[in-house]
């Protein structure tokens, strides 16, 4: 009787470990450029935050911007997105004299809200459509 038990607890522990294995497999956990993140990320939604918060006049209408930079973002897995965004901010941060510094921050702090129900309503690594303040997404 005590061998059964046994039996069945090992064949539980298995289950166990070949679930998470399973679970490992199928979402990608290295959220890094060129892997789940883009090596360039989001670019639609690089010109959409800008447009938003640094008068930068889009070719394209704002909600079609807008629309393409939600598209780009629901293209990476949940658990990447706010480190995504995190990463186009820091690339536009090496990259833009595009207004300074000033803008640069007003991007960085808009650029969180975009996974948000009032712009593309994303689920995150938060189980919600949240990114923390992305100085503290790692």
């Amino acid at each position: 009787m005590a061998s059964r038990n046994h039996l069945h607890l090992w064949a539980a522990v298995l289950l166990a470990v070949l679930a998470a294995a399973a679970e490992a497999a199928r979402s990608p956990s290295c959220c890094v450029p060129g892997q789940a993140i883009p090596l360039r990320p989001l670019p639609g939604c690089r010109w959409y935050v800008a447009s938003r918060t640094c008068g930068v006049v889009p070719r394209l209408p704002p909600e079609v911007m807008k629309a393409m930079c939600c598209r780009q973002l629901e293209a990476v897995p949940a658990e990447c997105r706010c480190k995504a965004l995190r990463l186009m901010v820091e690339d536009t941060s090496r990259s833009a004299g595009l207004r300074g510094q000033v803008c640069w921050h007003a991007q960085a702090e808009f650029a969180p809200a975009v996974v948000t129900e009032a712009e593309c309503g994303l689920t995150t690594i938060h189980g919600r459509p949240f990114c923390d303040a992305l100085s503290a997404e790692s």
